[in-house]
Order: structure tokens, then sequence, then C-alpha cells
């Protein structure tokens, strides 16, 4: 059964090596046309040192090692060696390995599994037999895939059927025995354990394909290795065509998206106006002989907040914007001026601290056109910190760009790129 609290697996022991093993030269030769036909993969899979372990089930990485048990390499058709390396590849590109934190280890390894294995699959890989993959968790990530199957593993555990289809969560591939075996053959050495360390919460690999083992080093080596990973993703991607879905993902990595809520609230720090003075001087720097003045107020001019009512934005959507709002009206003594529009404008509210908290009630239902919220700023005189406006971008009618700062909340991952402002996703 999972355990609540696993350690890591140590991957620094020395493991000894045959380089003239029929497994070995397999892997080597599986790595040599890994760089020829999938030259993206190959180039990551050269950074890994090769080594056996009779006592793993399948492979394992933790981004310094690529270690295979031996009598599991050897019953493998080579296509599938290549895909047990892409496999190990994909754990540490999407660092697998230095991102699992105290969660539970068998658990991790199948959400990672699920959140890779649909990729390698587009890009044209032969996995295991075993491997896990389901459409429900295509396009989702890794945090996202273990939070699903944490929790149906809670409700699978509580009684005694639930514990048996809990169980089914835990062991998956485990049951699905590898069609090319043989009684004989799986009383060898494959899957053996190691008999002083034989916890099978501290290794293991649900699905067959070569499991991914946590980072030995501290923090600082963490990021050194994190650092490393995406230098290498990067000379990586200049390798070749990718599948669309592998892209987008490597695309995400090379550039991680801040959550929407974070970057919301920077851009309105941002649109603060600071006045500090000399008196008093900062005390953050006095003992070092510094004197430098300190912020004596924090302003924030009014905001505009502009709603596309066209029918594209939920109910859900408006609550949660709404609920950031009214975190800015609380921690600013400021106005916000919301402005409904579709292809016109279709009304406007202003709300302050103490109308918290705020109630957006959209109207309209037409069309689009982003220009009328900008006039209607012209034509009221104002001069707001910022506009937000929140918004699928299904249109291109847009006005000049204006003097004040504007921020696209998208809704739905759609629509034209606008040719002025920042863009942030909601999700």
């Amino acid at each position: 059964m999972f355990r609540g609290s696993v350690f890591p697996a140590e991957s620094g022991v020395d493991l000894p090596m045959q380089t003239n093993s029929e497994a070995y030269l397999k892997m080597v030769k599986a790595r040599a046309e890994l760089v020829m036909d999938h030259p993206f993969f190959g180039s990551l899979a050269l950074r890994l040192k090769l080594k056996e372990d009779r006592t793993c089930q399948t492979a394992w990485s933790d981004g310094q090692v690529l270690a295979f048990n031996p009598a599991y390499i050897e019953l493998l058709p080579l296509a599938k060696v290549k895909g047990m390396q892409g496999h190990e590849v994909m754990h540490l590109a999407c660092q697998h390995h230095t991102r699992r934190k105290g969660r539970d280890y068998r658990l991790w390894n199948t959400a990672c599994d699920y959140a890779i294995n649909w990729l390698l699959l587009e890009a044209g890989f032969e996995l295991p037999e075993g491997f896990f993959d389901d459409s429900a968790y295509h396009n989702k990530s890794v945090d996202e895939i273990y939070s699903v199957l944490l929790k149906k593993w809670e409700e699978h555990n509580g009684g005694a059927e639930g514990q048996e289809q809990g169980q089914e969560l835990e062991e998956g591939a485990d049951r699905k025995q590898d069609r090319d075996l043989t009684e004989r053959e799986q009383s060898q050495d494959y899957g053996r354990k190691d008999e002083e360390n034989n916890d099978e919460s501290l290794h293991g690999d649900p699905g067959k394909s070569g499991e991914v083992r946590d980072h030995t080093g501290g923090p600082a080596a963490i990021t050194s290795e994190e650092k490393d990973w995406r230098i290498a993703l990067g000379q990586a991607l200049a390798m070749g065509d990718l599948p669309a879905g592998l892209e987008r993902l490597l695309g995400h990595l090379m550039n991680p998206r801040l959550d929407w809520k974070t970057i919301l609230r920077r851009f309105i720090d941002a649109s603060t106006r600071n006045d500090y003075s000399w008196l008093p001087p900062n005390r953050r720097y006095v003992y070092m002989g510094l004197h430098l003045p300190s912020l004596r107020s924090q302003e924030l001019p009014e905001i505009v907040l502009a709603i596309d009512t066209s029918g594209s934005l939920s109910e859900g959507e408006l609550t949660q914007f709404a609920a950031e709002a009214s975190a800015i009206l609380e921690d600013y003594n400021t106005k916000i001026n919301v402005v409904y529009c579709d292809a016109r404008l279709a009304g406007t509210e202003t709300y302050e601290r103490w109308d918290l908290p705020l109630q957006l009630s959209p109207r309209g239902g037409g069309g689009t056109d982003f220009r009328p919220p900008f006039e209607w700023v012209e034509e009221q005189g104002k001069q707001p910190a910022c506009l937000i406006y929140l918004t699928d971008l299904e249109c291109n009618r847009y006005p000049e760009e204006p003097v004040y700062p504007v921020l696209w909340a998208r809704i739905g991952n759609r629509g034209t790129h606008p040719p002025f402002g920042e863009v942030i996703e909601i999700e």
C-alpha cells in the first residue's frame, strides 16, 4: 500500500557494471539510434551515465545516471529500450527528479508517467508493456494528476472493497505481466529487490517503463541541476521538429508561466505611486552608514476594469476575478471603475473599499469591440493607474495605445494577440 511518508531512493551508490554485457551493449545501441531517430531525446540521453543495477525492477534515473536491470533490458525489444530511454529523458526534462518534495514515491511516479507517456506515444515511441496512459490526464500537469490520484486512493482506501480498488492504483501495471516474459524468466534476476533494503516505498516502477528517483543533492545542488537541464533543453530544441503537444510542454518548461493572480498583483504593485521622505531615513540601511529615504506612503490611483460581456465569460470566472479585485481594494485605498462592454458600452459601476465585496453584474451580450472602454476613460477625463480588460480576446477592433498601462486578462487561451499591453492567461 502507499505510505504517507517515504524517503528518496539512494542513487549515489557506485553500482557494478559490465560494459561488455549484452544488456549494456543494447542500451548503447538504443541510445545511438535515439540520437539518429529522435535527436532531441538522444542529445539529452547522452548526458546520463549508464549503470547496471540488478536491485531495481526495471530502470531509473536521478538526473545523473541511467541505471537498468540487465535482465529487464535483455527481454525488451530494441524499440522498447529506446522508448524506455525516451521515457527517462522526459522525466528529467520535466524536472520530476527535483519536484517530488515528500510526496508518495510510487504515486508520484504514477502521476509522472501519466503526464509524459501520451507525449512519447505522439512522438512515435514504443513503450514497454504495462505503461500508463489515460486521455483524462492529457494536457494536465503532474501536480494536477497527483492530486486526482491521491484523492482517488484516499476514497478507495475506506473499506474492504475500497482497499482492493485502491490497491489497483498502487500496483497498476504490476498485475499486467509483460507478455514477453515467461515464468522461468521472471524467476530470474528481473525485479529482484535489494535484500538489505526491500521497503517498496523506497523504489519501484508501477508503470513498467522506468522510474524517476530524487536528485540526491541539497537545495543548492538541486537549483544548479534544474538550471543545467534547462540549458540542455534549450540546446536540444534546436535538434529538430517535435510533436505539437511536446512542443507546447517544452515551451512552458523553458518559459514557466506564473499563476495569473501573482502576475495581476505584480502588475498592480508596479502601478502604485510611491512617496518617499528623508525624515525619518530608511532604518534598514542606517547600520551600513547609508542614509536613504524611507517610503512614506504608497498610493494606487483609480483602476479601470473592463469586462467583455459578449457571452464568453462564465459565472465562475467572473466570481474569481471579482475576488481578486476585492483583494486589491482591501490592500489599497483606491477606486475601481467597472466598465461593461460588448460591441458598445453596456454600463459602468464604481467601487470603493466600503463597497466590499465586489459583485460583478455583466450587462450586454452582443458582439465585441475593445474600443468603447478606452473612449469612456478619455471622455471622463480619467488618468487611471492602469486598465485591466477581462476578455477572450476574440476580436480585432483595438484602439490606439493609451498612455496608461494595459493588462489583458485572457479567458480560454484563444483569440488574437493584442497590439499593446501585457497578457495573462486566466485558468
